[in-house]
């Protein structure tokens, strides 16, 4: 017999996948490695089954004008703790047994319960979660009408605690296995403000972005990883700390790899002549090209309002001159999360117009 073809999906093919499986009236379950933005797939699908409404964590009955969020890690749930507390009650001359639940599942309201960490449950967990998923309900506890599940975990193979996935739940949901994608971390990052070094160095070296290994014990490069990274360089670190703060999350070579990327931006060209549009030489390797995006970028986040549409329009004129067209992506992506006035300039405009299929 034949091996399965293991079917895979980016991060955005599988949330736009998943909202049309949520509409069905099923389960997406979602499969992948560490780190590669499973959570981040499930929020961004809160937004968007949101509707407009005010997103409410672990509140179990919301208004009429909210929308619920519950996030459970059933690896640190046990059994008790979705099943309830079996407690004895008398009806007449008989004695029945109900159970006591805990409080932390929906009662009301409209919203999504999301099970992460699905198969590093401890099996009666994932067998009562299995009745949860398929019938909507846990013994004499039944799931709203207006609430949504979705379902995710690591793969046995990722040495994160996972089991196989039982033949009766998988056969219960819609199973995707989630890969890494750089153009979708991109733009996530873009639109959730990563720090624009880490940004340029994916665009630069797509590889890095996960090259995560389950046989090898140390830290190693996960989506997850860069966005922890983009937080510790909001933080302005002394750049001789840079290896010793990276290596903690990606490992030592590429911390090596990234602050040797960073030390380009000392080699960029006169930043004061490019934003005020005088004539200035563009870099010839990749490399510093994106470096100088980033500095670019660092000056312009805090440019003067009475300056900032001048300073878009002869920086993008700039890059547009770099070998690519990545290059000016890039930059229009992340300035436009930053400084959002700059979407009223003309050369935004025209950049848009000439760019349909880029979002921003």
């Amino acid at each position: 017999m034949n091996d399965a073809i293991n079917i895979t999906a980016t991060p955005k093919q599988a949330m736009e996948s998943a909202l049309h499986i949520l509409r069905s009236g099923n389960t997406p379950f979602f499969i992948g490695g560490v780190g590669i933005g499973k959570s981040s797939i499930v929020r961004e699908m809160v937004d968007v089954l949101a509707d407009g409404l005010s997103v409410v964590r672990d509140v179990i009955n919301p208004s009429k004008k909210q929308f619920g969020f519950i996030d459970l890690r059933l690896s640190l749930l046990e059994s008790i703790d979705l099943g309830g507390i079996p407690i004895p009650e008398q009806v007449g001359d008989h004695w029945i047994q109900r159970r006591a639940f805990l409080g932390n599942l929906p009662t009301g309201g409209v919203g999504l319960l999301f099970l992460d960490e699905f198969q590093q449950a401890h099996p009666s967990v994932q067998t009562i979660c299995s009745q949860l998923v398929y019938e909507r309900r846990i013994g004499e506890y039944q799931l709203p009408r207006g609430w949504c599940i979705v379902c995710a975990s690591n793969r046995a193979s990722d040495r994160a605690g996972a089991h196989r996935m039982t033949s009766n739940n998988r056969s219960r949901v819609w199973e995707m296995t989630v890969k890494s994608s750089a153009d979708d971390f991109l733009q996530y990052g873009s639109a959730n403000g990563f720090h624009p070094d880490v940004l340029a160095y994916i665009s630069y070296r797509q590889d890095a972005l996960n090259q995560f290994d389950p046989k090898i014990d140390a830290p190693q490069t996960t989506p997850r990883g860069w966005e922890f990274i983009s937080d510790v360089l909001n933080t302005d670190p002394p750049k001789e700390l840079y290896n010793l703060l990276f290596a903690g999350f990606i490992g030592a070579e590429q911390a090596i790899e990234f602050s040797t990327f960073l030390s380009l931006k000392d080699d960029v060209p006169d930043l004061k002549a490019i934003l005020t549009g005088k004539k200035v030489d563009v870099p010839d390797k990749a490399g510093l090209c994106y470096a100088t995006i980033c500095a670019i970028l660092s000056v312009m986040k805090d440019a003067k309002d009475s300056v900032i549409h001048d300073w878009f329009s002869n920086a993008l004129a700039y890059i547009e001159r770099m070998p690519t067209p990545e290059f000016g992506i890039l930059f229009v992506r992340q300035i436009a999360n930053a400084r959002a006035e700059v979407k009223e300039s003309d050369s935004f405009i025209k950049f848009k117009v000439a760019n349909q299929d880029l979002e921003i």
